[in-house]
């Protein structure tokens, strides 16, 4: 596979052409790190074993450390950067990962979620006076600070001068933006700030991208599901 040694299993699929299992697994390969031998291997797989409804595409290692006489496991799951430099022929599968026949998942959701960015999120909270728990905030002036205000229901304590609503903003609500997540989420690393915050291009690459998918899953030697 991609000219490295690798033993492929038995394809299981469905009476409907879903693939239910789909297995390629790498032959270790071995080197020294922090003076000691290390071993790593790479299992792929492209097949409905999570029962979802679509075949999707997974690449993980599993690594090992010589230790004495034995074998000891150190590494396993989505050790990607390790594959990339054990395995550099397998690196242009990467950006796969978790990627079915349908699109990466969750496409437009992750990819809108990591791009979008908003301030803290705020609310009314009933201001009934100074107490230990909530003081009255003052201004230079001495006067209510002006984060106080009124609610368009509550015009009749305005008029009398008694204390109304202030708002509260919770910081803990701020949602900065991660592009990088946001383009590994989408699978277009080159895309700019305004294409990830935009669902309506998305939704229209999307068709290219699985094509794309399609050519990297049969260039890897997977079979491509044939849903009758």
């Amino acid at each position: 596979m991609l000219g490295v040694k690798s033993r492929a299993f038995n394809v299981v699929t469905a009476e409907s052409g879903r693939i239910l299992n789909q297995k390629i697994k790498t032959f270790a390969r071995e080197y020294m790190e922090h003076g000691r031998k290390q071993r790593l291997s790479v299992e792929l797989r492209f097949d409905d074993e999570c029962g979802n409804g679509h075949e999707t595409f997974s690449i993980t290692a599993s690594g090992w450390e010589r230790d004495h006489n034995s074998w000891r496991q150190t590494i396993g799951g989505c050790c990607h950067d390790e594959i990339a430099k054990k395995f550099p022929e397998l690196a242009p599968l990467i950006k796969w990962h978790l990627c079915s026949t349908d699109g990466p998942m969750h496409y437009t959701a992750n990819t809108l979620y990591h791009a979008l960015e908003h301030g803290a999120t705020h609310a009314w909270v009933y201001y009934k006076g100074p107490s230990a728990s909530d003081p009255l905030r003052l201004g230079d002036d001495g006067v209510k600070e002006r984060l106080l205000g009124y609610l368009k229901d509550d015009k009749a304590r305005e008029a009398e001068g008694k204390p109304g609503y202030r708002v509260h903003w919770d910081d803990k609500t701020i949602k900065t933006a991660n592009f990088d997540h946001a383009r590994s989420t989408a699978i277009w690393p080159d895309a700019t700030v305004e294409q990830l915050r935009d669902k309506a291009q998305l939704e229209a690459r999307l068709p290219a991208l699985l094509d794309r998918f399609k050519a990297a899953m049969l260039g890897a030697e997977f079979v491509w599901p044939e849903i009758r």
